[in-house]
């Protein structure tokens, strides 16, 4: 089994890497299109706006060989792994995936609790459905976030978190996972919920 942790040139990568690697996992660094070949699951781990990820992804050729894998074999996004998914974003005037429909929108403090943006530390997270990633793990647990964007709904959620607004932390859409958390950085139950997905069968 060979997870590729795809690296488009302007995130930090290695502390996911890090985290496969200590649960066994043999990991390769995904940052040409040839490299694609050989990897069983895909990991996009993702920092920054979706305008540039997807700039560089393009720039990097890399947009279809990922969409194809996507389409094909496991994948995990993470942060913003997860919003590239969505069809557009406010931050950006550049399209998404749209292999989810919606757009990706900006924090909104709705109950005016002069809340700080970025979201950033420890939140819990609210079971919508059942899956197999989250096996192990309790309800309303909580896992680490850093982030200014959200999905606030989608009929893939798998669960929601609040902040100013209930938005969706994590989703699934057949053989596509993603979170808005880190799961990387979410100690144990972050390590249990990578370790799921090591061995999650799709």
């Amino acid at each position: 089994m060979n997870l590729g942790v795809i690296d488009y040139g302007a995130s930090n990568i290695f502390s996911v890497a890090r985290a496969l690697k200590s649960l066994g996992a043999n990991v390769s660094i995904v940052d040409d299109p040839i490299k694609f070949k050989g990897i069983d699951k895909l990991v996009f781990p993702g920092q920054g706006s979706m305008g540039s990820c997807v700039r560089k992804l393009k720039e990097k050729e890399m947009m279809n060989p990922l969409l194809e894998g996507i389409k094909s074999k496991p994948f995990l996004g993470i942060c913003l792994g997860l919003q590239i998914l969505f069809e557009s974003s406010e931050e950006s005037e550049e399209q998404g995936l749209g292999l989810i429909d919606g757009c990706i929108t900006r924090i909104t403090d709705l109950q005016n609790e002069n809340l700080k943006i970025p979201h950033m530390g420890w939140n819990n997270i609210k079971f919508q459905k059942d899956h197999e990633l989250f096996e192990g793990i309790a309800d309303k647990q909580f896992f680490y976030f850093v982030h200014s964007f959200i999905a606030s709904q989608s009929g893939t959620s798998i669960t929601t978190t609040n902040y100013g607004e209930e938005f969706v932390s994590s989703l699934a859409l057949e053989n596509i996972f993603a979170t808005q958390f880190h799961p990387e950085k979410s100690g144990k139950l972050g390590l249990k919920f990578l370790n799921n997905f090591i061995n999650w069968k799709v």
